[in-house]
């Protein structure tokens, strides 16, 4: 099988590495960056370099686009105007969906799409760090344009390999999903970490006294700039309704303390601390 995927930084690159690892799979890598391409080769993450999608998208059975939202809505348009094999699945790890469905359903009504999410990853980019248990027991996302809806199972057996948890989901469910649970806390750890310098200096001068709860809630503030910015833009109105939750939730605890209302303020705390038990006992259930 002629499984070909543009962006081999992280996501991309473990995809790559897994499924090239299949004997029926020849896997090329599509990517713009030189020093990645020859990596890859060398590595073994891929079997076949390209510099653009255009001169192997024609040969594929399975089309993976894994760049940011912004590249994967632009690589989307291409691909509509290519004469591509009729069975070909169009796939993409872009972690919004709105408008990569939108398209979809417009440009690519023809094709066979099924957008795909893995919640998985690390605030790491770049094909350094490819990996290949990086899938593992993950939940994947999974939603399909008209023609895609009777090939979902297909593309879950190709991506067998990678032993991920499936699951179709709805757009509208999902980029709300992921505003509260993965785009606002990036937020608030960015917003953290931009408060604490503004309060306190440059990070170094005070590197030396934080402990866990700092560093466990500002980690993702390590992440890409230009990949954490496409993506809050493309799912900006569920980013926004959902900061400004957060916001309100700020504001009750600035309520209590200003009123000295012990009792609400436990009441907040202890809420939290409920609920991320309950959050730690479905994990484990899984």
């Amino acid at each position: 099988m002629n499984i070909v995927i543009q962006g081999l930084g992280e996501m991309g690159a473990s995809l790559a590495l897994i499924l090239n690892q299949q004997p029926e799979n020849h896997v090329v890598g599509v990517d713009v960056i030189e020093s990645t391409r020859v990596y890859a080769l060398k590595h073994h993450i891929v079997s076949q370099v390209s510099t653009t999608l255009a001169n192997v998208a024609v040969n594929a059975d399975v089309i993976i686009l894994a760049t940011p939202v912004s590249l994967i809505k632009q690589a989307m348009v291409e691909l509509s105007k290519m004469s591509l094999k009729k069975d070909v699945i169009i796939t993409d790890t872009g972690s919004t969906k709105s408008d990569i469905m939108a398209i979809a359903n417009s440009e690519l009504r023809h094709q066979i799409f099924i957008g795909g999410h893995a919640m998985a990853g690390t605030h790491q980019s770049g094909i350094d760090y490819a990996n290949s248990n990086l899938y593992d027991g993950a939940p994947y996302f999974l939603t399909a344009n008209k023609l895609g809806m009777n090939h979902i199972n297909r593309l879950k057996t190709i991506l067998t390999p990678i032993q991920a948890k499936f699951k179709e989901i709805d757009v509208a469910a999902h980029d709300n999903l992921m505003a509260v649970i993965s785009d606002v806390p990036h937020i608030a750890a960015f917003a953290l970490m931009n408060t604490a310098v503004k309060q306190l200096g440059p990070s170094e001068r005070f590197g030396n006294y934080v402990a866990g709860g700092f560093k466990d809630t500002t980690r993702i503030a390590a992440s890409d700039p230009k990949l954490w910015a496409d993506i809050l833009l493309s799912n900006k109105d569920s980013v926004v309704a959902n900061n400004q939750a957060l916001i309100t939730e700020l504001q009750a605890f600035n309520t209590t303390l200003l009123e000295n209302d012990l009792t609400n303020l436990i009441a907040l705390i202890q809420s939290a601390q409920i609920s991320r038990q309950n959050l730690l006992s479905e994990e484990h259930n899984d």
